[in-house]
């Protein structure tokens, strides 16, 4: 039997060793471990003209830059469209008829060749008058009859092709046009305009046929801009080859696109816009990221096209320019 002060010697001892073990343990595990370092905020240089990330800055992660300027890239410019009349052959005689998109617009076109050949006779009737007048033949009266007659069939005229010119149609074309000729109608923002003239060549895709282009001729452009819309029609003459289009066809049109060669595209969401002006970000070196004012072209909803403020090669932001913009201006 071992003695009760042995006992207590020995469970000492035990205990002495546990504790020791501990903290030889405990050390060696503290000194294994490595406290990772804490995030470093973004510094913004030179009143937010300057924006350097640390390598472990808090955002660095969503900011993505690709350079730009290689060959290819363009802006294809499109506005909605819709085929708004067609020439078709007569079942009746020869002779071509249109048809039109509406029975209103039917009706205009009816109704202003009508008062073209009431036009037409009023003023031969005009002359006949002055011509008997001359010879005492009529009298004065017949004469400002005649010339009032003339004066309200050319207002009914004047008034039918103005409201078919308001949707873009020029009716004293169309009964001259060959056969197989179809007109859209497009309506282009105001700020595509100087991009297109008369007699440029186009392409046409519509939603029945997606998978077939046409080609087209931008015949003419209004001569008013829409206050709601900002819009500019725009008409355009396409061969309809079969007869297979139909009026009331909507379609997209796409606009040749027109970047001069020095300047570069960019993805529309890199272009961050700030009291009027237009500013893009630039990687210049790694994490560091420039502000850049810029001047835009022509553009769709994915791209525009920048004509001054960039050059082919740098590194621009596409992602991530709405934090890049809220340290830079300070919101």
């Amino acid at each position: 039997m071992i003695p009760s002060s042995n006992k207590l010697r020995i469970l000492l001892i035990v205990l002495v060793a546990a504790v020791s073990v501990s903290i030889v343990s405990f050390t060696l595990n503290k000194g294994g471990k490595k406290t990772p370092p804490r995030p470093q905020k973004a510094i913004v240089h030179d009143h937010g003209e300057r924006i350097e990330f640390k390598e472990n800055s808090p955002g660095l992660e969503i900011v993505k830059s690709a350079e730009i300027g290689k060959p290819g890239e363009f802006v294809n410019v499109e506005a909605p469209a819709r085929l708004i009349a067609t020439t078709s052959p007569s079942v009746s005689d020869s002779e071509q008829i249109v048809l039109f998109e509406s029975a209103e617009l039917n009706d205009l076109y009816v109704g202003y060749v009508h008062a073209k050949n009431s036009l037409n006779r009023s003023r031969k009737n005009l002359d006949r008058i002055k011509d008997m007048f001359k010879h005492r033949v009529a009298t004065e009266k017949d004469l400002i009859e005649a010339e009032t007659e003339v004066n309200n069939d050319e207002a009914e005229f004047a008034e039918f092709e103005g409201k078919l010119r308001a949707v873009g149609l020029n009716p004293a074309m169309i009964k001259k046009a060959p056969g197989q000729t179809a007109w859209i109608i497009s309506d282009v923002p105001e700020s595509q305009l100087s991009n297109l003239q008369k007699g440029k060549r186009v392409r046409v895709v519509f939603n029945s046929f997606p998978n077939q282009e046409w080609t087209g001729t931008a015949e003419a452009l209004g001569d008013n801009v829409d206050p709601y819309t900002r819009t500019v029609k725009v008409r355009i003459a396409i061969k309809n080859e079969g007869y297979r289009l139909k009026p009331g066809m909507f379609a997209t049109v796409k606009f040749p696109e027109e970047t001069g060669s020095d300047s570069v595209v960019i993805p529309f969401n890199s272009v961050v816009t700030v009291e009027g002006k237009n500013y893009v970000f630039v990687e210049e070196t790694a994490h560091e990221f420039f502000r850049r004012e810029v001047v835009l072209g022509i553009s769709t909803r994915e791209r525009v096209n920048v004509l001054e403020g960039l050059t082919k090669g740098d590194k621009v932001v596409v992602e991530g320019a709405i934090l890049l913009k809220g340290l830079s201006f300070g919101f």
